[in-house]
């Protein structure tokens, strides 16, 4: 399911590590690749910032009858949540609540990444070479819902049905590949027939739908109003661990957690097979969440006491403080998604790949990994966390993890190795009408050595005329003489003025807004006049990904999947504005695919590929094309540091993606008091 994950905050300012050039992180981050099926992580777009490690999962030494019970844990949020609505949730600040309350048939291992039984026991795909493969499966016979009714196969074909009836929007993953579920009539409790071949069906099927109970959502005839809050004093229905006794949107929620007894599933024989995973829980008594409106006023409650840990990493600059104070600690962890950029190719020269390629080279990487964020981000490249690396290109096609040449064709184009961007070599590049196609070259000065997987950008040329003369934008005063011209016109008269770029405000991420401003005048250098907008989370999503007015704007993604489906969200040309329409939440703001290039046929062909080697190339191939093409500019990958109260909280787990979100729910089962 794609949730938003707002990342603009300082906790973005520790989302990212340079490795250095022994490759130590490149080895480690391998643990964490994808060898079989699934592919159902929840994607969020994002404001905060995380942090990654390179070390294996710690192995858990206590026996879950030695644990303490009970406590509350305090956790803080710089973000408001949208709705108690599952239906309708799209922030991670609803979903760290929501994700207690509701199980699905199926989970993704949080260290393996293999499919795990959960609602549903077991599984078996038929006809999978049909143009709708079957898949039959059995359900647990003994959960509940939060509210003491049995949970039953009916309320299993329920939530098929409503969420594919209804076409709810946030559940796109669900009536995009399930056509039906019904009560199987041999030896098998359900049948599901897809709409298509799926090749991540065990997760992206099996794993996609929350389970909602019928007694409840049968009533509801218009799901976008529902609030579950104003029915029930303990809000939403969920077969989950948790309950939400509070949910107020400007301030504070609470969850509470269930009996032990009334939670089968964390008892299940294949978590009790890990060293680092332990049954039994969760163990505490609550989850108390606080807003707090900006990150560092969040990183300035930690440290001062009042919360025990956050959403996202700790700033940078309050990690040596936090590792050095007696009491506080930090949970590592890889990142599940990415920071980027990203540009409306509805708009000239937006639309074209070598401009955009050529803006990229004006990205000082340099300054933004290593002085503003000191180590704590990887440098970015492909849109697929190096935490999942089973199908980015260097893993499938024996590169070296975010190291290979391949990986880096677009790197900041230096003037001397200095921090002067190389402006002759960019204004050439576009010039001569250049794009790097993913042929072999020097382009702009530095080398590539050809695509991993082969494939080719979606144009080998520029798609317009560019050259360079008088300035006439006062945004290019003190910076150039020469403004870019686009087929013979000056570029601020095409676009009506300066790029703008939409960013975080300063003073909720003073680190983005430097790395910002130093791009902004790398490329007012070459000649392309550009103005930052400074604009909050929420106005900024409903811009893009609802009017998608807006030349650029800069934002990230969590809780991305670890097979590469999300690619589907972020670049299918179904998921853009003109395909899903004006009223909808469109992952694909640019509008790669409708308007621009596209990798719809790469996409699709992954999508149905049954046979998981296959499929993994095909992933890799798919994702090195949006590469190509530049349809996001990736900034980098958070180094997670989940930041926590020690004195008082252990259990948490270390070194698995995204432990403060994506994994939030092993945590929120694992932690509890230290005594």
């Amino acid at each position: 399911m794609p949730h938003r994950r707002n990342r603009s905050d300082d906790a973005n300012e520790d989302r990212r590590t340079f490795l250095k050039a022994s490759g130590a992180g490149a080895v480690a981050l391998s643990l964490a690749g994808c060898s079989g099926g699934g592919g159902g992580q929840e994607t969020t777009e994002t404001e905060s910032d995380e942090t990654t490690t390179e070390e294996e999962p710690d192995t858990v030494a206590e026996d879950a009858s030695d644990i303490p019970q009970g406590g509350t844990l305090r956790y803080g949020m710089s973000e408001n949540p949208d709705t108690a609505n599952y239906m309708m949730a799209g922030s991670v600040y609803s979903a760290v609540a929501l994700n207690l309350v509701y199980d699905f048939g199926t989970v993704t291992d949080p260290v393996t990444y293999e499919i795990q039984p959960w609602v549903f026991t077991d599984w078996e795909l038929q006809n999978a070479d049909a143009d709708q493969p079957e898949i039959v499966f059995n359900v647990r016979e003994d959960l509940t819902w939060n509210d003491g009714e049995d949970f039953t196969v009916d309320d299993v074909i329920f939530s098929h049905d409503y969420i594919i009836e209804n076409e709810v929007g946030e559940w796109s993953t669900v009536w995009n590949n399930i056509a039906e579920v019904t009560e199987d009539d041999g030896d098998w409790d359900c049948r599901m027939t897809l709409t298509q071949p799926v090749g991540t069906w065990d997760s992206t099927a099996l794993g996609a739908c929350p389970m909602i109970p019928e007694h409840i959502w049968s009533d509801v005839d218009d799901h976008q109003n529902y609030d579950p809050m104003e029915e029930r004093e303990n809000g939403p229905v969920g077969t989950g661990p948790g309950i939400i006794t509070q949910f107020n949107p400007d301030t504070d929620m609470q969850v509470q957690f269930r009996d032990a007894e009334e939670y089968p599933l964390t008892d299940l024989d294949w978590i009790e097979e890990h060293d680092n995973l332990r049954t039994g829980g969760p163990f505490l008594d609550q989850v108390n969440f606080s807003i707090y409106g900006s990150t560092s006023a969040l990183t300035e409650a930690f440290m001062r006491g009042e919360i025990d840990t956050h959403y996202g990493s700790l700033r940078t600059e309050e990690i040596p403080e936090a590792q050095d104070t007696e009491g506080l600690g930090l949970i590592n962890g890889y990142d599940s998604g990415f920071g980027y950029v990203d540009m409306n190719f509805r708009r000239e020269p937006l639309d074209d790949i070598a401009f955009r390629q050529a803006a990229a080279f004006a990205w000082d990487d340099y300054y933004w990994v290593e002085e503003l964020q000191q180590g704590y981000v990887y440098d970015g490249d492909f849109a697929q966390s190096p935490g999942y690396s089973g199908v980015r290109p260097e893993t499938v096609y024996d590169g070296e993890l975010l190291e290979d040449p391949a990986s880096e064709a677009f790197k900041f184009r230096g003037q001397d190795e200095t921090a002067e961007p190389d402006v002759e070599a960019i204004r050439s590049f576009l010039e001569n009408g250049e794009v790097i196609d993913g042929s072999e070259g020097t382009y702009a000065g530095r080398e590539y050595p050809g695509s991993l997987s082969g494939v080719e950008a979606s144009q080998s040329e520029a798609k317009h005329d560019y050259t360079f003369d008088e300035a006439v934008s006062s945004e290019l005063d003190d910076l150039s003489d020469v403004e870019l011209y686009v087929n013979g016109e000056a570029i601020s008269e095409v676009m009506d003025g300066p790029i703008e770029i939409l960013i975080s405000p300063p003073g909720e991420n003073p680190k983005t807004g430097q790395a910002f401003e130093r791009w902004a005048e790398n490329l007012g250098k070459v000649g392309i006049p550009v103005t930052l907008e400074p604009t909050g989370f929420n106005t900024r999503t409903d811009i893009v990904a609802y009017d998608a007015d807006y030349d650029i704007y800069t934002a990230g993604w969590g809780g991305t999947s670890a097979f590469g489906t999300s690619l589907q969200l972020f670049f299918h040309s179904n998921q853009a504005k003109e395909e899903s329409g004006a009223d909808s939440y469109n992952y694909n703001r640019s509008g790669y695919g409708v308007v621009d290039a596209g990798a719809d046929d790469l996409i699709d062909d992954a999508y149905t590929e049954m046979d998981p080697e296959n499929r993994n190339e095909k992933w890799a191939t798919a994702i090195e094309k949006t590469y190509l093409d530049m349809a996001y500019m990736v900034n980098d990958y958070s180094k997670m540091r989940m930041p926590m109260n020690t004195a008082d909280f252990t259990g948490a787990i270390e070194n698995i993606v995204d432990p403060a979100y994506a994994n939030w729910f092993w945590q929120a089962t694992h932690i509890h008091q230290t005594e």
